[in-house]
C-alpha cells in the first residue's frame, strides 16, 4: 500500500478522533460563515403543511442557525447509523459521518434552517426499513413504514412526495416486485394525506389543501440563473464531482455484497432524477439539490473509504481544496474580484 493511501486510511478513514476533529472544525467553519454574511435572505418560498406553521420558531438567526447546524449533524448521524448497522462499507469508515456535514456547510444557505433539512431527516430514516426488507418473502410492512415517513417528509417539504414512486425502485431491487407491497405502500402516503385533509376538512378550509400542490406547476427549466463567472465555473466543477463520484462508486461497489450493490444502485438512481428534479425546479426549490448534496457524500464516503489509489487520493484532496474555495468565497472578497 501506497505510503499516501496508508496516511489517508489510518489518520482520515480510521483516525480515532477523525470525527470528533472535523466536527469542531465544521461547527468553526459555520460560526464564522454567520458572523461574515449572515444568514441568507431567502427569496424562494413555497407552502408546505407543517413548516409555514413552524418556522417562526426559527426565526431568530442564532436559533435558525443552531437548528440547522443540529439538522446537518442528525443527518450525518443517519447517514453513519445506516451504514454500520446494514454493514454496507463492511469496513471502520469514519466518511459517512464527516462528509455529509462538511458538504452541507460550506454556503450560507445552509445555515439557515429549513424545512427542507426536516424533510431529508424522515427520507433517510425511510431507508431504514427500505433495507431492512431486503429478501423478506412478506415485506408490505416494510413499505408501509417507508411510505408514511416519506409522506410525513412531504409536510414540510411538499417535493418530498416525489419520491413516493421512485422509492417502489429501490423496493423492486430489493426483494423483487410485490403488489402487496405496492398497495401498502400507497395505503401509507393515503393514510397521512386523509388525515391532513381532515384537519382542513374540520375546519372548513379545504382550499389551503391544495395549495401545496400548485407549486408543481411552476416550472423554471426555461428561465437562466443569474450567476457570476465565479459562480458558473463552480457550479460546473460540483457537477463534474457529481458525475465523477457516480462514476467511480459504479466500478467500485459492483464487486461488492448483494445488498450494498442494491442499494448504492438506488441512490444513483435518485441521484440522476434529483439532478433533473432541480433543473426543472431550481428557481422554485433548492431542496433536490440539498438531498443530492446528502446522497453524494454518502457515495464519496464509499468510494474513498474502498478506494486504494494513489491517484484517486489526489482527486479527493483537490476535491476539498476546490471547496475550501468555495467556502471562503462567502467569507472573503474574492467574487467580486472575478465577476
Amino acid at each position: 500500500m501506497h505510503y499516501v493511501v496508508k496516511t489517508f486510511r489510518s489518520n482520515i478513514v480510521e483516525g480515532r478522533f477523525t470525527s470528533l476533529i472535523v466536527s469542531v472544525v465544521v461547527i468553526g467553519m459555520r460560526i464564522m460563515m454567520f458572523v461574515n454574511d449572515g444568514l441568507p435572505d431567502l427569496s424562494i418560498k413555497s407552502d408546505n403543511f407543517l413548516w409555514q406553521y413552524i418556522s417562526q420558531f426559527f426565526s431568530k438567526p442564532e436559533i435558525s442557525l443552531a437548528a440547522s447546524t443540529l439538522s446537518v449533524f442528525i443527518i450525518a448521524w443517519l447517514i453513519s447509523s445506516l451504514n454500520n448497522r446494514f454493514g454496507l462499507l463492511r469496513s471502520r469508515s469514519n466518511l459517512p459521518f464527516i462528509f455529509p456535514i462538511f458538504f452541507l456547510s460550506l454556503h450560507p444557505y445552509f445555515l439557515l434552517m429549513t424545512g427542507e433539512y426536516i424533510a431529508i431527516i424522515f427520507i433517510l430514516l425511510s431507508f431504514f426499513p427500505l433495507l431492512e426488507s431486503y429478501q423478506k418473502p412478506d415485506s408490505y410492512l416494510y413499505s408501509f413504514r417507508s411510505s408514511v415517513l416519506i409522506a410525513t417528509a412531504s409536510l414540510f417539504q411538499i417535493f418530498a412526495i416525489i419520491l413516493i414512486p421512485l422509492l417502489w425502485r429501490g423496493e423492486r431491487s430489493m426483494r423483487g416486485p410485490q403488489i402487496r407491497s405496492l398497495l401498502s405502500s400507497l395505503f401509507g402516503v393515503v393514510l397521512v394525506y386523509v388525515s391532513v385533509f381532515s384537519y382542513y376538512f374540520i375546519f372548513d378550509d379545504t382550499i389551503s389543501f391544495t395549495q401545496p400542490f400548485n407549486i408543481f406547476i411552476n416550472i423554471s427549466i426555461n428561465e437562466i440563473p443569474r450567476f457570476t463567472i465565479f459562480e458558473w465555473v463552480i457550479g460546473a466543477f460540483i457537477l463534474m464531482v457529481f458525475v465523477l463520484n457516480m462514476i467511480f462508486s459504479v466500478n467500485t461497489y459492483g464487486r461488492d455484497k448483494v445488498l450494498t450493490l442494491n442499494f448504492m444502485q438506488f441512490i444513483v438512481f435518485l441521484q440522476i432524477f434529483l439532478l433533473l428534479l432541480q433543473v426543472v425546479y431550481w428557481g422554485i426549490s433548492l431542496f433536490f439539490l440539498t438531498l443530492s448534496i446528502t446522497l453524494i457524500s454518502y457515495l464519496s464516503a464509499y468510494f474513498y473509504t474502498k478506494n486504494n489509489s494513489r491517484n484517486h487520493l489526489y482527486l479527493v484532496y483537490f476535491m476539498i481544496l476546490i471547496m475550501i474555495v468555495i467556502y471562503l468565497s462567502h467569507n472573503i472578497a474574492i467574487l467580486d474580484i472575478v465577476s
